[in-house]
């Protein structure tokens, strides 16, 4: 009996002990990866949308590194580690056009950023095509702290020109600072505010009557007074986690469709 089961797991029947059932499904999930992988690589305009400084593809080793802020050794790492997975994306040891250097077609380099650590590029890239979300990286170093008291003094500077100076100078002037400056305003400005204060929107409901009797204004006709209407060309979001891989499939369905 006891041969008969032993054999049976030798050629795909029961799995006979715990550790079995835990290997083929470690091998299962990589399979698994593997194909997933597989599909993403395939999305390679998420490269424009993740290039560093709008620079060109990369289609060499040195080239890979510095496009995900890497050292070459992390990208040799995952190289070796996934050979075989690189080599179905058309990667080569010699490039065909330069003899010195090795070959990344596009696919190969997405794949790359699907694998590597530490990488913010990485990281967004996965955000896009759906596989995790940015990282966000906290420091109490001396160089961070003296940003943060920049900053500190911007957002002070920020609450006198709401006072002092006309809406639109103001907003002009913040349609010139990038989203991350603009979202880190956002929290030091709150941050400013004792919430165990009451009233803290006095000042608004002041703005916003004629008769500067707080009584009869309100907060929101004080914001109204001060933020303008929203414009197409205000879209600085983050993109939403996996927006390239829909559009790759939404590009894939209207294709199919025609």
């Amino acid at each position: 009996m006891d041969d008969d089961h032993d054999y049976g797991c030798d050629r795909g029947g029961p799995l006979r002990t715990e550790a079995d059932r835990l290997l083929q499904a470690k091998y299962h999930q990589k399979e698994r990866d593997r194909n997933k992988r597989d599909m993403l690589s395939r999305i390679v305009d998420v490269l424009d949308d993740v290039a560093p400084q709008h620079r060109p593809r990369p289609h060499h080793l040195a080239d890979v590194a510095s496009f995900y802020g890497v050292h070459p050794r992390a990208v040799l790492t995952v190289l070796r580690r996934h050979r075989e997975e690189f080599e179905s994306d058309g990667w080569r040891q010699s490039d065909p056009h330069r003899r010195r250097f090795d070959y990344w077609p596009d696919e190969a380099v997405v794949r790359a950023g699907l694998l590597l650590d530490r990488s913010t590029v990485a990281d967004q890239l996965r955000h896009l095509l759906g596989q995790g979300t940015v990282p966000l990286v906290y420091s109490l170093s001396d160089a961070r702290i003296n940003q943060c008291h920049r900053l500190y003094r911007k957002a002070l500077g920020v609450v006198g020109d709401v006072h002092d100076r006309s809406p639109d100078e103001l907003w002009h002037s913040l349609q010139q600072t990038d989203r991350y400056e603009l979202m880190a305003l956002v929290v030091a400005l709150a941050a400013l505010i004792d919430d165990e204060k009451p009233s803290p929107g006095g000042w608004l409901r002041r703005l916003s009557t004629p008769t500067g009797k707080r009584k009869d204004g309100s907060i929101r006709r004080g914001l109204a007074l001060l933020i303008p209407m929203r414009q197409n060309t205000d879209e600085r979001r983050q993109p939403r986690p996996g927006v390239a891989l829909d559009c790759a499939e939404a590009a894939v369905d209207s294709a199919v469709a025609q």
